[in-house]
C-alpha cells in the first residue's frame, strides 16, 4: 500500500454460482493442491483491504457453505436463486447485496485459481488512485499480451445500473458505456486461466504442482 494514501470503501465480489455444467461437477470445490479452487480465489480477496466481501453461489450452494469456512468479519455468502439464468444474474445479485455507501466494486471470479496476489493488489491500489484523481466512472482492468482479463474494478458506479445486464452477457454490456477504460498489463497469465472442463483442470493440476 502506498504510504499516506487513503483507501476508499470498496466492495469484493466474487462470482462462483456456476452450475460447471461442461465440467459434470461444482467446480468451486475441486481440489487445487489441498484446497478447493474456490478457497484459493478467497484468499487472494481477504488479503487486500476491502471493506466488505461478498461470494454469489447457487449451484450447490449448501455444500459449499459447508466445505469452505471463511473465518473474517468482511466475508459473507450470498445466494443466487436464478443462477441458472446465467452469470449476469449473479453479478447482479451480487451489486444488490452491495453497501449502499460504496460506489466501487471489484468483480472476481470463482475459476481463476493461479490469479496472482501481486495482480489483485496492483488492481486495487490503482482503482483507489483513480478513485481520487477523477470523479468520473471509469473501470479497470489487467491485461496479459493484450488480452482483458479479471479481475474488473468499477469505480463512481450506481448499483441500479448493474440491472440492466440480462442473464449471461456478464459485465460487458454496461463495461462499454464508460468513457474512461483503463487496462493494466502485467505479467500474470492466471488472469485468463479459467477452468472450464475436466481436461483443463487436468492441466491446472499439473500447472499447479510445477510452481
Amino acid at each position: 500500500m502506498m504510504e499516506g494514501m487513503r483507501m476508499e470503501q470498496t466492495s469484493a465480489i466474487i462470482l462462483a454460482a456456476g452450475t460447471s455444467s461442461r465440467m459434470g461437477i461444482a467446480k468451486q470445490l475441486l481440489p487445487l493442491g489441498d484446497r478447493p479452487i474456490l478457497a484459493h480465489v478467497i484468499d487472494r480477496v481477504l488479503a487486500e483491504s476491502f471493506t466488505e466481501i461478498i461470494a454469489v453461489i447457487g449451484h450447490e450452494a449448501d455444500t459449499i457453505q459447508r466445505a469452505i469456512s471463511v473465518k473474517d468479519d468482511r466475508f459473507r455468502w450470498v445466494v443466487n436463486k436464478d443462477y441458472r439464468q446465467g452469470q449476469g444474474t449473479s453479478l447482479k445479485c451480487g451489486i444488490s447485496q452491495m453497501n449502499e455507501h460504496h460506489s466501487s466494486v471489484m468483480v472476481f471470479l470463482a475459476d481463476l485459481p493461479f490469479l496472482s496476489q501481486e495482480t489483485v493488489h496492483d488492481i486495487y491500489i490503482l482503482g483507489n488512485v483513480m478513485l481520487q484523481e477523477t470523479d468520473v466512472p471509469f473501470v479497470l482492468q489487467p491485461s496479459f499480451q493484450g488480452t482483458a482479463g479479471h479481475p474488473v474494478f468499477f469505480g463512481h458506479v450506481e448499483a441500479e445500473w448493474f440491472q440492466q445486464i440480462d442473464g449471461d452477457q456478464g459485465a460487458k454490456v454496461i463495461m462499454n458505456q464508460f468513457s474512461i477504460r483503463k487496462r493494466l498489463s502485467v505479467e500474470d497469465q492466471g488472469i485468463l486461466y479459467d477452468i472450464d472442463t475436466p481436461e483443463g483442470y487436468e492441466k491446472a493440476g499439473r500447472f499447479y504442482r510445477q510452481t
